[in-house]
């Protein structure tokens, strides 16, 4: 059995214990009752998911988290408990939808393609984030590898306080790309898989051999030793077709460490998509797939955020625990959320995280606000796609 330090404070020890078939947090303190909810949550995920790696020396759970031990854990396990003893939320997860793209999806996050930020407003940002909180930062949609500042963007985030990774569609993800983005420290690299089927996926993407090129991506990014997420957004057609079955076959096939698989939201251009919505039988059928795919030594584990956000664990994270930068200087709850609360141009991000926080629906633990029909109804579907993001202060 090994132990691993974790997190020390006066009042409270948290360590990782490591036995032959067992991970578990275990801590000791007059504050160690005060973190439990924080320990079984953690002690949970654990247990249900098999890490991507597990060593006497670090624990890799999933791309989208860092390593145990790391600072960026620390500083995570330090946000938590802020939750518990305060009550005070800072923004952990940290994406910036904030470049173009070589792709015409169907489905886009991107409303317009605006002038990007420049980079000494992005370092700007990034700077503010970690001294916030920020654990994780990932540079996102459209395709950050066309960002002639990507690397040097990179490089300015501190490694001490936060992972980095990389979302790409991945046709500019060549060897010589994989290499570099692991040269500066990139932790992971997530590329999007519409479908198993190459015509379904190209098509999907409006390229022809986006397919071919996302697989090539990702098998570049695993030779140069980078943590690879093949992500689908999931439809109930993709499920109820066998599809996402496909696609967990596929991850395990390419030889990526995780397929991430995060429920589709009618949001952005797709807003009016009620159809992309899952019923709960589609969630049983995930639920399925995951606890089948997690119990296996074998193949591609699985992140599903419907369990991840499930108020059981941690929550709807929009505005709780994710702040999102979009190519105008727009902060939004989440990559989902259409809803702008500042604009880093114009205020500190700060300010911004502290008016977000306040904002009604952000205020309890609960399943994802954009997969609620009376959300949307009441803040999101009187708008039309041209409008978005909304200002907050047309909905307050």
């Amino acid at each position: 059995m090994v132990e691993i330090g974790i997190y020390k404070k006066k009042g409270l020890e948290i360590w990782l214990e490591i036995a032959e078939d067992n991970i578990e947090l275990k801590s000791s303190g007059v504050f160690s009752k005060l973190a439990y909810p924080l320990l079984k949550k953690v002690n949970k995920m654990l247990r249900n998911e098999r890490p991507i790696k597990a060593t006497e020396e670090e624990v890799v759970l999933s791309t989208w988290l860092p390593p145990i031990p790391s600072e960026p854990f620390r500083r995570a396990i330090k946000a938590e408990i802020d939750i518990l003893l305060r009550g005070k939320f800072s923004p952990q997860a940290v994406s910036m939808n904030i470049s173009d793209c070589t792709l015409e999806c169907s489905e886009c996050n991107i409303i317009e393609h605006g002038e990007e930020l420049k980079t000494k407003d992005v370092k700007n940002f990034i700077g503010q984030v970690q001294d916030l909180g920020a654990i994780t930062i990932g540079f996102a949609e459209g395709d950050p590898l066309l960002r002639e500042d990507l690397f040097e963007l990179i490089d300015y985030v501190d490694k001490k306080k936060s992972i980095a990774s990389v979302f790409t569609p991945g046709p500019l993800l060549t060897d010589e790309a994989a290499a570099e983005l692991k040269e500066h420290g990139v932790y992971a690299v997530i590329i999007g898989i519409k479908s198993p089927n190459p015509e379904e996926h190209d098509a999907a993407r409006g390229q022809k051999g986006a397919f071919d090129k996302a697989i090539n991506g990702m098998k570049n990014a695993v030779e140069n030793g980078l943590y690879v997420s093949m992500h689908t957004h999931v439809t109930p057609k993709l499920v109820e077709s066998g599809r996402l079955v496909g696609i967990y076959k596929l991850a395990s096939r390419v030889g990526v460490h995780e397929l991430s698989i995060w429920e589709s939201h009618p949001t952005w251009n797709y807003k009016d998509r009620k159809d992309i919505i899952l019923e709960d039988k589609h969630r049983r059928v995930i639920r399925e797939l995951y606890c089948k795919a997690n119990s296996s030594k074998e193949g591609s584990r699985i992140f599903y955020n419907g369990v991840f956000e499930s108020p059981e664990l941690f929550g709807c994270m929009a505005g709780r625990r994710w702040l999102n930068l979009i190519h105008s200087g727009d902060l939004t709850p989440c990559t989902y959320v259409p809803i702008s609360f500042g604009n880093i141009r114009e205020e500190s991000v700060e300010r911004i995280w502290r008016r977000m926080c306040q904002f009604k629906e952000f205020k309890q633990k609960r399943s994802c606000v954009m997969l609620d029909a009376e959300f949307r109804s009441k803040y999101i579907d009187k708008f039309s796609a041209s409008e978005l993001p909304i200002n907050y202060k047309d909905i307050i």
